[in-house]
């Protein structure tokens, strides 16, 4: 019996994109629903010394760059200093906020930059960002019917 890994797996890669963008559609649910939770948000940047404040919409801007087929560079200028920040800990989200964001980053690198990023690390980060790992495996499962019934 074929696990749901290898279900994903045996899509074709555009199947496989599908997927991942739905799950990150999901991703992007729990990042904005935790945004809501958040009147603002600043942190310093520990090397400059200078405040920042966190950009709720890029998540969302970077799938909707990747609909539109557009914006590619200024997305990707907007997630050099969160991502740089997240990496030496001066912007810290709970866990699976962090995961949420990763998964959208991840997906928009692959597929708006091309650049090497594994199928499964965009379906961990996604399905990551889901706090209760029960309901994981439904989530996937949905996704890979969603992309099938297309």
């Amino acid at each position: 019996m074929k696990s749901i890994i290898d279900k994903f797996f045996l899509l074709s890669p555009e199947q496989r994109r599908s997927v991942h963008f739905v799950l990150c559609e999901y991703a992007l649910d729990k990042w904005n629903a935790y945004a809501k939770t958040q009147a603002s948000m600043t942190y310093v940047d520990s090397v400059i010394g200078t405040k920042q404040q966190v950009d709720w919409e890029l998540p969302y801007d970077a799938l909707e760059s990747i609909k539109r087929i557009t914006d590619y560079e200024e997305i990707e200028e907007r997630y050099l200093e969160p991502i740089t920040a997240m990496h030496e800990d001066d912007l810290i989200f709970p866990e699976n906020i962090e995961y949420a964001y990763y998964a959208i980053y991840n997906f928009f690198n692959k597929y708006a930059l091309n650049n090497k990023i594994e199928d499964v690390l965009i379906l961990n980060q996604a399905l990551s960002s889901e706090e209760d790992n029960a309901k994981c495996t439904a989530i996937l499962l949905n996704a890979i019917e969603t992309t099938l019934e297309k």
